[in-house]
C-alpha cells in the first residue's frame, strides 16, 4: 500500500507504517470484507497520490497539505467492518483510530487528517463536492472534495466499476439486500455517476469527466430489465462507439 509513498517529514512516515501495520493485524484477525478491504484502501491512496500530484502541479494545493490528504487515505477506512451502521459511525471509528496512531503530530495536523476522514462519510459527499467548487473555497475544502474523488475513483472506471459495485453488493447484502441490489443496477451506477459528474479540476486534467460522461449516455433503462451478462456486453459496445 505505501509502495511508492515518501514524506519529506519523518514523523508522517512513521504513522503512515503505523496505519499500514494496523491495517495489516486487521486483515489477519478478521475476514476482510468484499469491498472495504486493503485492496480498496490501496486504490484509494494511489488515486489519491495522483490527485495531489496534479493538484500541486496546478499549484492550487500545498504539497504539505497534500501529504496529510493522502496519509488521511491510507487511513479512512481503518476498522470498516462491512457494516451498514447510521451514516458517519464507520468514518469516526476510523478517525479516532487514526487519532491514537497520530498522536505525536502536532495537534493542526490531526485536525487535519480527522477532517478529511470524518468528510468521507458518503452522505456529506454531495455537499462536499459543491464547497469545493464555490470561488470561496479554502485549500481543506478542495482536499477532501479530492478525498471524496479518491475513494471511490476507481469505482468510477467504466469496467473495473462495475465489478467493484459487485463486490459492494455481495458486502452490503447480509445488511440491506434492497441496497445491494440498487448497487450493481445500472440505474444505482447512473445515480452513482452523476453525483461526481462535476469532477475537481485535477479530475479533470485526468480526464475523469469526459469518463463519466461517456458511461451516463451508454447506460440507458432498459439495460436493467436485460440479463446482466447482455446488459453488461451493450453497456461495452455503447462505450467502445
Amino acid at each position: 500500500m505505501l509502495a511508492g509513498w515518501t514524506s519529506a517529514d519523518p514523523a508522517l512516515t512513521r504513522v503512515a507504517e503505523a496505519i499500514a501495520a494496523a491495517l495489516d493485524r486487521e486483515a489477519r484477525a478478521l475476514p476482510e470484507p468484499a469491498y472495504h478491504n486493503r485492496h480498496h484502501m490501496a486504490e484509494a491512496v494511489h488515486a489519491m497520490a495522483l490527485l495531489c500530484r496534479t493538484a500541486c502541479d496546478q499549484r492550487w494545493l500545498r504539497p504539505s497539505l497534500a501529504e496529510l490528504g493522502v496519509l488521511a487515505m491510507i487511513g479512512h477506512d481503518l476498522g470498516h467492518d462491512g457494516s451498514l451502521p447510521s451514516p458517519g459511525v464507520l468514518e469516526a471509528r476510523a478517525a479516532q483510530s487514526v487519532e491514537a496512531l497520530a498522536h505525536r503530530l502536532p495537534a493542526a495536523q490531526r485536525r487535519t487528517l480527522t477532517r478529511i476522514i470524518l468528510a468521507t462519510d458518503p452522505a456529506t459527499v454531495p455537499a462536499n463536492l459543491a464547497r469545493a467548487r464555490d470561488p470561496a473555497a479554502t485549500g481543506l475544502d478542495r482536499l477532501i472534495a479530492l478525498a471524496n474523488e479518491a475513494d471511490v475513483l476507481a469505482s468510477l472506471l467504466p469496467d473495473l466499476g462495475l465489478t467493484l459495485s459487485e463486490r459492494l453488493a455481495e458486502e452490503w447484502r447480509p445488511h440491506d439486500p434492497g441496497r445491494a441490489d440498487a448497487a450493481c443496477s445500472f440505474s444505482g451506477r447512473r445515480s452513482f455517476l452523476t453525483i461526481y459528474a462535476a469532477p475537481s479540476e485535477a479530475a479533470c486534467q485526468l480526464g475523469l469527466q469526459a469518463c463519466i460522461a461517456r458511461q451516463l449516455q451508454a447506460i440507458t433503462p432498459e439495460l436493467d430489465a436485460m440479463p446482466r451478462p447482455e446488459a453488461i456486453a451493450r453497456y461495452r459496445a455503447r462505450l467502445a462507439d
